[in-house]
């Protein structure tokens, strides 16, 4: 899963949301870091998620559906793959609309900078500006977040081009993100 979800999976309180968002951000143990105990909790919350993800019969076969060379990369483009299959289906697993959902999101980035955890408050303005949540809607919006993580990578690996996979069997893929992400709402106590 990848922000969005994150955010959508959160409990319903800013503390909750900011520590889902800031997840991936907040590296090591939680002691090593300042948080407050509920920005924490939803650390803990998003790390439960991405463990729940990770080991989710579904979701490994279609890591496996990844070239074997390439397999290590595969999560990274499942997680923001999956933010765009939890656009398409979003009235399905929220009753806010997803416009009310991303403003009152950047909301709280916005409005409690105390908060966010170091590496959140350092990224949260420039994502909310960019209205980063929103990117997700488009196949375009998904190369452009893969493109950026391939930058990021300590070798270089087109992780845009293994979007190929993913073309040539869409609907499996999309009916896998439907499998794993019911399964981790119910497991985290959402449905």
């Amino acid at each position: 899963m990848n922000y969005l979800a994150h955010a959508l999976l959160a409990e319903p309180y800013a503390h909750s949301l900011i520590g889902n968002i800031a997840g991936d951000l907040v590296k090591g143990p939680l002691s090593k870091h300042d948080l407050h105990p509920r920005v924490a909790d939803g650390v803990r919350r998003h790390r439960r998620v991405d463990s729940l993800t990770d080991s989710h019969s579904a979701y490994l076969v279609l890591k496996a559906r990844f070239p074997q060379g390439h397999r290590r990369y595969a999560g990274l483009v499942l997680d923001v793959l999956f933010d765009h299959y939890l656009v398409r289906h979003w009235q399905r697993y929220s009753d806010w609309s997803r416009d009310a959902f991303l403003d009152g999101t950047y909301r709280v980035l916005r409005d409690n900078p105390l908060l966010l955890p170091e590496a959140l408050a350092a990224v949260s303005p420039r994502w909310v500006d960019a209205d980063w949540l929103r990117v997700y809607e488009t196949r375009e919006g998904v190369a452009a977040v893969l493109e950026r993580l391939s930058r990021r990578l300590s070798r270089p690996v087109d992780l845009v081009a293994l979007l190929k996979v993913v073309d040539e069997s869409d609907t499996d893929f999309e009916q896998g993100f439907l499998a794993v992400f019911g399964d981790v709402q119910r497991a985290i106590g959402l449905q």
